[in-house]
């Protein structure tokens, strides 16, 4: 591999080494020398008293050969600002990334670019949401970018895969082949396999909390447009949007419940002038997009609600329904309603919507 790669990325595996401080070293030599005055114990740029020894050490521990074979074998790429797989927009960037590890394809910077975001504990109306922008913006040539997270990210990634259309790309908060969360294994390697996962963390980085705010301006910076689907007031989500007008980018958000904590985000922003999302279309047009965009597929079995069961069914509406609203509608006891509940949740009929049930 490159030179120049190898030590950008035996520099960014050094302890304490964010994309600030490998930016400054960086500024001072070009990769191949900062590593070399590094591992001599000498840098030009300012760094903490002790951290410079510390590199040392660890430097000259890592072995540029087993390096090198291990971002073969994981198959990573490495690019830097200047390189032709660097994306533009993130060389170019207020804030650019000094370097970019990637697994999948090579980034994309023909199609339209739109981030959806939003809170990793979002309602189920939430996720159908995200998965359902996910699928049309995919379907319509739109990559969709996000962050692999639970809740609102791994919907509008599963949808944009489902889609089959532009691919998808994924910014996380550690290295790229350190999966995260775990139970997002299945979809980490569809994405690996169809779109493009990437990140500042080298190889084998734990998803420290602190990179995950510097992750955020990375998709702000990709995108064209961001859509926030449910944001509580703070959050990873209002990180994200706070970036996106830095870089002058639209901001759209999706209206939500004013009941529901995970909209209290969403609909302040609309308070303060953001366009609404009410359906793929809204944001195709925002990109100057016409036609009528494709709706997520309905492929559930018909299920067929047990007699025993229909009563509290019945009860349950399409929206997000109380169970004392079911107790009083059924006039059943809450015992026999939460037995009945839990077994239509059990059997897919009805499902959690923030501690209210509604039909699936």
């Amino acid at each position: 591999m490159r030179p120049d790669h190898l030590a950008v990325t035996v520099l960014a595996s050094l302890e304490g080494m964010g994309p600030v401080r490998l930016a400054a070293v960086l500024d001072t030599a070009a990769p191949v020398e900062a590593l070399a005055q590094i591992r001599s114990g000498r840098s030009e740029a300012r760094l903490p008293a002790g951290l410079l020894a510390a590199w040392q050490a660890e430097a000259r521990r890592l072995d540029d050969r087993v390096v090198a074979a291990s971002l073969a074998r994981s198959g990573i790429s490495v690019s830097r600002p200047g390189d032709p797989e660097h994306p533009d927009a993130l060389g170019a960037d207020i804030d650019p990334a000094p370097v970019l590890f990637r697994r999948g394809r090579c980034f994309s910077e023909g199609e339209p670019r739109v981030a959806i975001v939003g809170t990793r504990r979002c309602t189920s109306v939430g996720r159908d949401v995200a998965r359902d922008l996910g699928f049309g913006l995919a379907a319509a040539g739109v990559v969709v970018v996000s962050g692999l997270a639970f809740g609102v990210d791994g919907a509008a990634h599963e949808g944009a895969l489902r889609a089959d259309g532009a691919p998808p790309l994924a910014f996380v908060g550690g290295g790229v082949d350190v999966v995260y969360p775990a139970r997002h294994r299945e979809l980490w390697d569809a994405l690996a396999q169809s779109g493009t996962i990437a990140s500042e963390a080298p190889p084998g980085a734990a998803p420290a909390r602190w990179r995950f705010p510097a992750r955020n301006r990375l998709i702000a910076a990709m995108a064209d447009l961001v859509v926030v689907v449910e944001s509580r007031a703070a959050g990873g989500s209002m990180l994200t949007v706070d970036q996106a007008i830095r870089r002058d980018r639209q901001v759209m958000a999706v209206p939500g419940s004013v009941r529901n904590p995970a909209a209290a985000g969403t609909n302040a922003l609309l308070a303060d002038g953001c366009a609404p999302v009410t359906s793929t279309d809204d944001v195709l047009l925002a990109l100057g997009m016409s036609g009528a965009s494709r709706q997520w597929p309905s492929s559930a079995p018909s299920r067929t609600v047990p007699a025993h069961l229909q009563l509290v069914f019945d009860t349950i509406g399409e929206g997000p329904t109380s169970l004392d609203r079911i107790v009083a509608a059924s006039q059943a006891t809450t015992v026999d309603v939460l037995a009945a509940v839990g077994e239509l949740a059990g059997r897919g009929l009805i499902v959690d919507d923030g501690g209210k049930v509604r039909r699936a």
